[in-house]
């Protein structure tokens, strides 16, 4: 039977999420002072470090590994010992592959929806499309978005949060909380949506599987959408365009009626290609949580 962490309960958890976001906020402050004194004092335009992908993965790796650091010290265990199986077969790659492509055609139509009833504020647009849609900073988002994120993010959130809740919830339960907290820490009403749903698709890869490395791969497989939409040859609308504040183009029917069947492809093949983890043991009281 699985062994998993007796911490985080839910308060720990929510501390941990808060101590990233302070992590991350702590040394970005410099980064604006440094804007501050080269616009103001040496009379340039400023460089906006905090938007740069580079540093942002790198103050990612900080503040994530803090919180991962303090998890593994609540539960007095190693690196190695707190997360032992990173095993993953061809077939549970592609399975996760196909499903997550299937999944970012998807949330691409359920952005724009959100967009269309809520626009967001001109400022966060300009960010985005500053780190994002940038020329020259495709390295940059591919060490941000396909490297530092997935591994980072998701040894803290099914990794350790995860593993923690699982010893205190129904396993439903438990990937629900771990999937809200994985939304609130990337703190922007705009990508509710798309969070969401991977913090619980990556959650049930979880549960099925017991295998990080399966969430860190559909994890990158996601994020990787968002560099490739922009890199393609045609113009789709609502997915290979650049977010634009003035209006709000809709998918073609065709993609996302594409997109679902992807999606529920990839989740059969995943499926059907591994079974069910044993039940998961609480180390302190002995009693299994169903998966």
């Amino acid at each position: 039977m699985g062994q998993k962490l007796p911490q985080p309960g839910f308060w720990i958890a929510v501390l941990l999420v808060l101590l990233v976001l302070g992590i991350q906020i702590a040394l970005s402050i410099p980064l604006a002072i440094t804007n501050l004194v080269i616009e103001f004092g040496l009379h340039r335009a400023a460089p906006h470090l905090e938007r740069q992908p580079i540093l942002i993965g790198c103050i990612n790796i900080v503040a994530c590994g803090g919180a991962i650091a303090l998890g593994l010290w609540l539960n007095r265990r190693s690196f190695r010992r707190a997360f032992p199986n990173w095993r993953i077969s061809t077939q549970q790659a592609l399975g996760v592959a196909v499903s997550l492509i299937g999944a970012a055609v998807l949330l691409s139509e359920a952005d724009n929806a959100f967009r269309s009833v809520l626009p967001p504020p001109r400022f966060l647009m300009d960010v985005m499309k500053e780190m994002f849609f940038s020329q020259g900073n495709l390295v940059s988002n591919v060490w941000l978005l396909v490297i530092v994120a997935p591994i980072t993010e998701e040894l803290l959130f099914r990794g350790i949060i995860l593993q923690g809740l699982l010893c205190r919830y129904r396993s439903t339960t438990a990937v629900v909380i771990t999937a809200i907290l994985f939304t609130l820490l990337h703190v922007n009403p705009w990508q509710f949506c798309s969070a969401l749903t991977l913090g619980l698709v990556l959650g049930w890869f979880y549960l099925r599987s017991g295998s990080l490395a399966i969430c860190i791969l559909g994890h990158a497989i996601y994020n990787s959408m968002v560099v490739i939409f922009p890199l393609l040859p045609w113009n789709i609308p609502g997915m290979t365009t650049p977010p634009d504040l003035t209006k709000v183009d809709f998918q073609p029917w065709w993609l996302d009626v594409f997109g679902l069947v992807v999606l529920l492809v990839g989740l059969w093949i995943f499926r059907r290609t591994t079974p069910p983890v044993p039940p998961i043991i609480n180390e302190e009281t002995g009693n299994s949580t169903d998966n």
